[in-house]
């Protein structure tokens, strides 16, 4: 169990670092949206197994909701339209 927290937990601060630094807007963008989806995405999927079997219940909703975060924000900046100006990723055309 501690392993699956701290692999979901490096999950997300290899989010952070690759945000942080800027790695992004050197990658092309179905390739940063596809990373950061997956890691998103695991990382939710483990703080849910976590969570239902009852470890650090604080420590597993913190993980969630982080996972929660990283997902909405990459379907914010990759999928969502803005100020008039068209998505990153167009997925209706």
């Amino acid at each position: 169990m501690k392993r699956l927290l701290g692999i979901c937990i490096s999950m997300q601060m290899t989010f952070v670092l690759l945000f942080i630094t800027g790695i992004n807007p050197k990658l092309n963008s179905y390739v940063g949206a596809s990373i950061y989806l997956i890691i998103g995405f695991a990382s939710l999927v483990i703080s849910l197994y976590l969570a239902g079997k009852k470890f650090l219940l604080g420590i597993s909703f913190s993980a969630f909701t982080f996972s929660l975060i990283i997902i909405c924000f990459t379907i914010f900046i990759y999928f969502l339209p803005e100020a008039g100006m068209p998505p990153e990723i167009p997925l209706f055309e």
